[in-house]
Order: C-alpha cells, then structure tokens, then sequence
C-alpha cells in the first residue's frame, strides 16, 4: 500500500477515510465516513452560517492529521490545506481572479474573524468536490488549483 512520507499513516486507495468535521470552537466535531456522512455535516454547517447571516470556516481533518478549512454559507468557498506535520509547504485554493479585493469574510468555527484574499475564491460545488476527494484519500485534492503560501 502506498504511503505520504510526510505522514505517518497509510493510504489506501479506493477507501474512504474517516473525517471529523469541526464547526464550531467549543463543540464535538461531526464525524463523515462516507459521502452522506460529509454531505450532512457540509450542509448542517451551511445552514448555521445562513441562519447567522455570516459565512464560516469549518476545519475537516483526516485520520492523518491533514486538514482542510472550508469556507461555508454561500455560492463560493475558500479552502485551505495544511499536512498533518504543521509544517509547509501550505495550500490555498486559487479561483480565477487575481486580484485580492474583495476579500471574502467569514468566521473561522463562528468564533475567529477571518479574511480570504479573491483569488482564493472558487465555486462551492468545486469545494465540495474536493472535500469529497479528501474523504476518499486523506491527501491533497487534485480536482482544484492550489496556491502554495
């Protein structure tokens, strides 16, 4: 089976890999271990930020230690990807804009005030996406473009 030298877990393909979806600070994370199991928690988390007339940022961190931070609430995401070692290289989503205004706000797990240059801006539906992949693999998703920081 193959192996991510920078973790100490195993990979193995065509598995899905148990996440634990954390939106708020001070609660219990959402555990997905199957695309319902995501898709739920995904829109759980939308609606919360909907009903508070604010968007999140959620943290799903795979079994692995890897994380991705997903921006929740609207028609666009911002995600972020960090390994599981807390050391670069880091990755942000990278949408079509080059510019960085207007940033895009949100409240990281409703607590922590946040702000997401445009560029990083890509369409919900290619988040989710990549959130998906991540559930399959626990690695960085191929389906977008990064931005190494």
């Amino acid at each position: 089976m193959p192996t991510d030298p920078g973790t100490s877990g195993t990979v193995m393909l065509g598995r899905s890999v148990t996440l634990q979806i954390k939106i708020r600070e001070n609660a219990r994370p959402l555990i997905a271990e199957n695309e319902n199991q995501l898709d739920q928690a995904l829109h759980r988390a939308t609606e919360e930020a909907q009903n508070s007339g604010t968007f999140g940022a959620v943290r799903i961190e795979a079994a692995n230690g890897n994380t991705i931070t997903m921006v929740v609430g609207g028609d666009e995401t911002v995600l972020g990807f960090d390994y599981g070692h807390l050391n670069p290289p880091y990755y942000s989503s990278r949408g079509q804009s080059n510019v960085d205004e207007p940033l895009l706000r949100c409240q990281l797990m409703f607590q922590h005030h946040t702000e997401f240059p445009r560029r990083y801006v890509i369409p919900i539906t290619d988040g989710v996406n990549a959130v998906r992949q991540f559930l399959d693999s626990g690695e960085l998703p191929t389906c977008i473009k990064w931005e190494q920081g």
